[in-house]
């Protein structure tokens, strides 16, 4: 049976702009366990990388506003983590290769 590292359901964000609301997440989910890679692909300006920075807690709050959804990684609420503790996670326990 494998362990069962991040769930991520209904990840909804959405940005604060000068022409009102964006949607930019809308209903992701999905999950990775032990020794799995997780790739995410899709089209230009689909969410790929907002969802992502949201997970790993790097997107700056505001103009985001993570709207609805849960993020647990190793069955921790990763929403509920202060700033400092998310230090911790970042680079030693996941990361992001950025596209540039």
């Amino acid at each position: 049976m494998s362990e069962r590292l991040l769930t991520v359901e209904n990840l909804q964000v959405s940005f604060s702009t000068y022409a009102g609301e964006v949607h930019a997440v809308r209903g992701v989910s999905f999950h990775l366990d032990l020794g799995e890679t997780l790739v995410i692909v899709g089209e230009s300006g689909c969410g790929k990388s907002v969802s992502m920075q949201t997970v790993m807690r790097i997107l700056p709050m505001p103009p985001a506003n993570v709207k609805d959804g849960s993020i647990f990684y190793k069955g921790e609420d990763i929403r509920a983590k202060t700033d400092k503790e998310m230090e911790q996670y970042r680079g030693k326990e996941f990361s992001m290769i950025f596209q540039d």
